[in-house]
């Protein structure tokens, strides 16, 4: 079932829209945002409304022009993608890849992409929509897949591993804390006809999740900034020598700050990408 939603209300300017949507990203799990009257709703987990966040939300306010909070709202068991769902369209992520919710696929297929993802998305990101998804889609395209094992932290929809497999990785696994996010890469796992032993879904943080014992050639990790940061070298422990790991969910202003702790970490860097305010960043170990 949905877990329980607090809706965090703001008022914000046209100039300062980017930069609200950058905090919330990188400070919680966004799981809808709603305009709604000239206010604009982020609905986050219950459980990351702490006095933390709430600290942090008044401290950019009262230091950035044109944002507002506006106060919270508890909300119980709303599954927010039943009210837009139906207005996701097929998205040309990439020049090589179009992805589609199942109901839009006649559309989709009329873009005669080579690679093609059906993701009906439920509460996670990762229909291609966000920058970040992207940033992540066109590196894994820079990337040799073949025969490789893939981990993908935070896999939302699935769509990073989905794509790695179909890019001929031998085997993908995804993991995830949001229970909502795993009922929906189980699904999109078989809307793209790939098997659980091909495409391997599991709850959990890295730590509870994969064995020390299990290493991959490709990493992916599209989350936030400072959940990558904290398990910088938990990654480097899980790599195969000469792996390939990218990192987005990323401002471009904490580039430096996370290149410095991968880099510490034992990684080296190798390019980086970059759509409007967002990045990514490709290590190999």
């Amino acid at each position: 079932m949905p877990t329980t939603h607090v809706a965090l209300r703001f008022r914000v300017s046209q100039s300062a829209e980017d930069l609200l949507q950058g905090f919330m990203l990188t400070h919680a799990s966004v799981e809808g945002v709603e305009e709604n009257s000239g206010e604009t709703l982020y609905y986050i987990p219950e459980a990351e409304w702490n006095a933390e966040l709430e600290t942090a939300t008044g401290a950019l306010c009262s230091t950035s022009e044109g944002i507002t909070f506006l106060g919270s709202e508890e909300i119980v068991n709303r599954d927010w993608n039943a009210e837009w769902e139906q207005s996701i369209e097929p998205q040309q992520a990439t020049d090589e890849l179009v992805i589609t919710p199942s109901w839009r696929m006649a559309e989709a297929l009329a873009l005669n992409a080579k690679h093609l993802i059906t993701i009906d998305p439920k509460m996670s990101f990762g229909t291609g929509h966000h920058e970040t998804t992207r940033l992540c889609l066109h590196a894994v395209e820079q990337i040799d897949c073949t025969q490789q094992r893939v981990l993908d932290i935070g896999t939302g929809s699935g769509v990073l591993a989905i794509y790695a497999l179909m890019r001929s990785a031998s085997h993908a696994v995804a993991i995830d804390t949001d229970e909502w996010s795993i009922e929906n890469a189980i699904e999109n796992r078989a809307l793209n006809h790939f098997t659980a032993d091909q495409l391997d879904i599991r709850k959990g943080t890295l730590d509870e999740t994969v064995t020390a014992d299990e290493h991959f050639g490709v990493v992916l990790a599209n989350i936030h900034r400072n959940v990558l940061i904290e398990i910088a070298v938990d990654i480097r422990s899980h790599c195969t020598p000469g792996a390939t790991v990218v990192l987005s969910g990323l401002l471009i202003y904490d580039v430096d700050e996370v290149r410095a702790v991968y880099e510490s970490a034992g990684f080296t860097f190798l390019r980086d990408g970059r759509e409007n305010e967002w990045a990514s960043l490709t290590f190999t170990a």
